[in-house]
């Protein structure tokens, strides 16, 4: 894809951490050039040195809007908090240099958000020309929210997986994301230590993440979990690959959600999901086909759909080539098609 006059506002994608991330990491592959500034650093770092990048970065902006007028379109990768204050900066400056603005909405406490600065969110959203959302689910509450003139749904992309399955003896479960309460990982462990002695030999449990891995890692030594439970930390690359091909199925409780890249991703290595029946999780994950959904804190329908999982192998990997079908149009090439037919109604 041409990508001269396409400038992509974002958060630093090299190392990739975090969803965004991971999203602008494939995005890249497919302009040329891909015109790109970060607002934030990868991963977490210190005030200072958010507020020094993001300093650089309007520096960065301007100096793209005063020397390259061929940029027509500012593609802007938003979520919420500070993320979305950033955000609203560039794009009103992106206004007031007469550019088209894409706002690419991630994040699923995005509506949360939304309640508490209903007038600034408002006014920020509906001067974009476009907004890009993530499932149907977000793009019925953008259409039914604000007065952007276009919103429109493009799927979340994921990298195309390095499918080498990995045999081994007892079922593995994986779970991969922030080690944070909305993420529902301690609704997990809770699961596993009121079970143990059931899970024991019969069940390993993966971990990987980046967040509260020092209360994670306490809970499991303080539970007797260490023969049971895994954990990984922030894994990514070939690591993050061999713990899919090791995995029998997938498993995300979240609270609040868009459309998570790590189903994505496990879904491409034919995973079935457990998960909740939160933000577009249920676009991706259809209850009793490639999956088994819950509602948010059920931690005994969690516990039953783990059970269901170990009982029937057979069953889980007929789940699994469903996951595997539901990925494909998160591919690069399918999603790579998509933003350029989005782009074409302004570039011809």
């Amino acid at each position: 894809m041409d990508g001269r006059k396409i400038l992509t506002v974002g958060v630093a994608y090299r190392p990739v951490r975090g969803g965004i991330a991971s999203v602008e990491s494939v995005y890249s592959t497919f302009y040329n050039p891909f015109n790109h500034i970060a607002t934030a650093p990868a991963g977490s770092s210190s005030k200072v040195r958010k507020l020094f990048q993001f300093g650089n970065a309007l520096f960065q902006f301007l100096w793209w809007m005063l020397f390259h007028p061929e940029i027509q379109i500012v593609h802007v990768h938003v979520a919420s908090q500070a993320s979305f204050w950033r955000k609203r900066i560039i794009i009103n400056l992106a206004k007031a240099f007469r550019k088209i603005v894409v706002f690419h909405l991630h994040g699923g406490l995005f509506q949360e958000f939304y309640a508490h600065h209903q007038q600034v969110v408002q006014d920020t959203i509906d001067k974009c020309d476009c907004v890009i959302t993530l499932s149907d689910y977000w793009r019925h509450w953008v259409e039914t929210t604000f007065d952007c003139p276009k919103v429109v749904t493009i799927n979340n992309v994921i990298e195309s997986p390095k499918l080498n399955k990995v045999p081994h003896g007892m079922f593995t479960l994986l779970f991969l994301g922030l080690l944070a309460e909305d993420k529902g990982i301690y609704d997990l462990l809770d699961v596993i230590a009121r079970h143990k002695t059931e899970f024991a030999g019969r069940l390993q449990l993966l971990i990987g993440g980046n967040g509260d891995a020092e209360r994670v890692k306490n809970f499991i030594a303080q539970h007797g979990l260490i023969d049971i439970i895994k954990f990984a930390g922030w894994v990514s690359g070939d690591k993050k690959s061999q713990l899919f091909n090791t995995a029998d199925a997938f498993i995300l409780p979240s609270y609040h959600e868009g459309v998570p890249i790590s189903i994505l991703e496990a879904e491409s290595y034919a995973l079935p999901v457990i998960s909740t029946q939160v933000g577009g999780i249920p676009e991706i994950v259809t209850d009793s086909v490639n999956g088994f959904l819950f509602e948010p804190g059920d931690k005994n329908a969690m516990y039953q759909a783990i059970v269901r999982m170990m009982a029937d192998e057979k069953s889980c990997a007929t789940m699994g080539v469903k996951s595997l079908a539901d990925a494909k149009p998160h591919l690069p090439d399918s999603v790579e098609r998509q933003l350029a037919a989005l782009y074409a109604q302004w570039l011809a």
